[in-house]
């Protein structure tokens, strides 16, 4: 039997940091916090859970990712407007913050159409700053195997993200549509 109140009190904030850095959308986030936490306590009915902090960070970024790539697909249908403007750098220029939001949307975009693997890995290495050996336990693959999806979810996001590439940045656009191996 798991103590619930002091895993959510443990791990609550590392959870809702997870979800809501990838979503920036305060009711998508907590959607996926309770998801989180309810696919958890379903696994910890079938099998003893050893490492929660691992768990839950994996439990919450494939929850996430499945939520912006939910919300891509609704975007596509139709175009909404958030009413939050996003942090985006410390200077308090307009026009930078302008570009940084609008570089973090495209890096949503391209997450969200990564292979699930290469997006979590991406995700755990870059953004949550877990070693290769860590990522390699949370998602039960070899050490390699992680060094190689995160190169390659690397080079997706280099390629999609290089500032004007041919025909005035048309590109990145078709290349976030049909992610590469």
């Amino acid at each position: 039997m798991s103590d619930w109140a002091s895993i959510l009190s443990e791990h609550g904030a590392t959870v809702w940091r997870t979800v809501y850095r990838l979503l920036n959308d305060h009711a998508d986030a907590l959607d996926c916090y309770q998801e989180t936490f309810l696919a958890a306590w379903r696994l910890a009915e079938r099998q003893p859970v050893l490492a929660w902090r691992a768990l839950l960070v994996r439990l919450a970024t494939r929850r996430a990712l499945d939520r912006l790539r939910q919300r891509l697909r609704t975007r596509a249908r139709f175009t909404a407007l958030d009413g939050v403007p996003e942090p985006a750098t410390d200077a308090g220029c307009p026009p930078r913050q302008a570009e940084a939001a609008e570089l973090l949307d495209r890096v949503r975009q391209a997450l969200a159409r990564l292979p699930q693997k290469q997006a979590e890995v991406f995700w755990l290495s870059c953004l949550e700053g877990q070693s290769h050996e860590q990522i390699s336990q949370v998602l039960n693959v070899p050490t390699g195997e992680v060094r190689v999806l995160l190169h390659r979810a690397r080079v997706h996001l280099a390629r999609v993200l290089e500032p004007d590439r041919s025909c005035g940045g048309k590109d990145h656009e078709r290349e976030l549509e049909a992610p590469g191996p």
